[in-house]
């Protein structure tokens, strides 16, 4: 996992997983989505610059599927 200076995956990841069970996102498909429009969310409010390794930061929070998955019971 890459180190960010101003990115808190933890925080990022709760707030992904508070929108995802209110939607309820169900699927990967689902969550890669929410993941994508998170990041363009923060990008478009300024909390995350073009310079940072947003990639990055998508790649790590869809990884985290599994651990929604698990938590969220969906199996």
């Amino acid at each position: 996992m890459v180190e960010y200076l101003s990115f808190d995956i933890n925080s990022a990841y709760q707030e992904i997983k508070e929108r995802a069970e209110a939607a309820p996102v169900t699927n990967k498909e689902a969550w890669d989505e929410m993941v994508e429009d998170y990041i363009d969310e923060k990008l478009g409010v300024g909390e995350f610059d073009k310079d940072d390794n947003t990639e990055g930061m998508i790649e790590d929070l869809k990884n985290m599927w599994l651990e929604y998955e698990k938590n969220f019971n969906i199996r």
